[in-house]
C-alpha cells in the first residue's frame, strides 16, 4: 500500500518514509519517528494490521513530540481524552489519511 509522503498536526508537518525490512530489524522496529529530523520511518512490506497499529503509533509520537501536554500528568481520563481530541486533529488536517485507515481495515469489514 502507498503511504502518503507527510502528516500535517497543527502547524506541523512530518515526512513518511519507507524504511527496508532490515533497516527495520537493525533497529528491533517495524517505524519509529525521529523528533529532530520529523520523520515518521514506517517498515515497507507490512500486514494490514501491523502497517495500521505502526502508522497509528508513530503519529501518537508525532502528537506527543510537538504538543506542549505532558501525559503522565493526565491520569487515565485526561489521557484519553487527549489521544481522541488530538487524533480528531489529525484526521481534520489530513482526510487523505481517513482514506487510507479504510484501506487498511476493509479486510476486517463484517
Amino acid at each position: 500500500m502507498k503511504l502518503m509522503s507527510e502528516i500535517r498536526y497543527r502547524n506541523y508537518k512530518a515526512k513518511i518514509v519507507k524504511i527496508t525490512e532490515k533497516q527495520a530489524e537493525s533497529g528491533n522496529m517495524y517505524g519509529c519517528y525521529n523528533p529532530n529530523t520529523q520523520t515518521i520511518s514506517i517498515q515497507e512490506n507490512l500486514s494490514k494490521l501491523i502497517l495500521l497499529n505502526t502508522v497509528l503509533h508513530e503519529i501518537g509520537h508525532f502528537i506527543a513530540d510537538k504538543s506542549s501536554i505532558r501525559l503522565k500528568n493526565l491520569g487515565e481520563e485526561g489521557i484519553v481524552t487527549f489521544v481522541a481530541d488530538e487524533f480528531s486533529k489529525i484526521f481534520l488536517q489530513n482526510p487523505e489519511l481517513l482514506n487510507s485507515l479504510k484501506l487498511l481495515t476493509k479486510k476486517y469489514e463484517t
